[in-house]
């Protein structure tokens, strides 16, 4: 399968925002169209840059995920990322988990805002901005145990 690598914003590639181990192992076509697309270049700009520019490079684990994938890798039915609208940020510690959250909770207009961790000791932050702002729901949870 062909992957196209283009920048959606400044620090924030194609590639990186439509990655899948679990498409790849599978051989699913996970491209967005071009509603998803712009909802992915809007979370980039939103969210994406401005972490990137208070706390150097991210890394980003999981962003567009089509229908196919996100019932593979065990994501709920209605998941932002369907929508190219979500994107989970790795974290290497609770104190830097704990950075970013705070930060996106004072500074980004973000629909919701999860601190999400499973019961193997994963940690990784769960951010959603809806590309039309006025969907913005402003839900945070700190603590949001991963299923």
């Amino acid at each position: 399968m062909a992957r196209k690598n283009f920048m959606l914003s400044p620090h924030f590639s194609y590639e990186e925002m439509t990655r899948s181990a679990w498409a790849e192992a599978h051989q699913v076509d996970n491209t967005p169209d071009e509603l998803q697309l712009a909802a992915l270049i809007n979370l980039c700009w939103k969210l994406g840059e401005p972490l990137r520019e208070v706390f150097g490079p991210i890394r980003v684990n999981s962003g567009f995920r089509c229908p196919r994938v996100n019932e593979g890798v065990g994501g709920v039915g209605n998941s932002k990322h369907l929508s190219g609208e979500a994107m989970d940020i790795y974290i290497p510690n609770h104190e830097r988990g704990k950075e970013y959250y705070l930060f996106i909770r004072k500074n980004i207009d973000f629909d919701q805002l999860l601190f999400e961790y499973n019961k193997r000791g994963g940690m990784w932050i769960h951010c959603s901005v809806c590309l039309d702002p006025k969907e913005n729901r402003h839900q945070a949870i700190m603590n949001y145990m991963a299923k």
